[in-house]
């Protein structure tokens, strides 16, 4: 069964548990050690959201410490996203394309070549953090390690740019495009930055969960 279908499943056990009046607002899917499921459901009532923990049998879990546990492996995965480029990655590839057409078209083998280098290591990050996510320590550690290689290919990519504006004896179609896609690289986010930025929100998780389970129901 993929996690989309099991997605599904959870969100139909969680409207059925639905008060009058709510919507299920979102059903995420962590497993924070052990192959131990828990979806987390958040649910709407005019802005004001509750929420509801289901445990692999989508069954209401009475576990608030295993509740607390996926709430913040949600919030890091979520993080990780945002901190790795991740979301931004399928943006990007436009830019160093044209860079790579240009760069090839005026002859500029190696500058082409750490385009390309770019444009798979952001396809390599899109494709970790495609589709229904399943926030686990796994999850994490690729894209800790896709951010890694992003980060490595950026560093060649702008050290070949420097080189292209050093040699160019005027603005050239070339030059332009390759500034422009590190420009723009630049703009979304530094992947090098992604262990530092990982640290940094512990609090901001910690405080998410704190919120959910002041919020959470309970089954007892």
């Amino acid at each position: 069964m993929t996690l989309e279908v099991e997605l599904e499943a959870a969100h139909a056990a969680a409207r059925a548990l639905a008060a009058g009046g709510e919507s299920v607002a979102a059903v995420m899917a962590a497993e924070p050690g052990l192959g131990t499921r828990v979806y987390v459901v958040a649910f709407d009532r005019d802005g004001d959201l509750s929420y509801l923990a289901l445990d692999a049998g989508l069954e209401p879990l009475r576990d608030r410490r295993l509740v607390r546990e996926a709430v913040t492996m949600l919030g890091l995965a979520e993080r990780a996203e945002e901190a790795s480029t991740a979301i931004t990655a399928d943006e990007l590839d436009a830019p160093f394309a044209e860079a790579e057409r240009e760069l090839r078209a005026a002859g500029r083998d190696a500058p082409a070549a750490a385009a390309a280098a770019v444009r798979a290591a952001l396809a390599a990050l899109s494709d970790v953090a495609a589709g229904p996510r399943l926030a686990t320590p796994l999850f994490l550690d690729r894209v800790g390690a896709a951010a890694a290689e992003l980060s490595l290919r950026l560093e060649e990519y702008r050290y070949q740019a420097e080189r292209l504006s050093q040699d160019a004896q005027a603005a050239s179609p070339d030059v332009e495009a390759a500034w422009t896609a590190l420009a723009l690289a630049t703009r979304a986010g530094d992947p090098s930055d992604f262990s530092q930025a990982m640290t940094a929100t512990t609090g901001a998780v910690e405080a998410l969960a704190d919120d959910v389970l002041g919020r959470l129901r309970s089954y007892d």
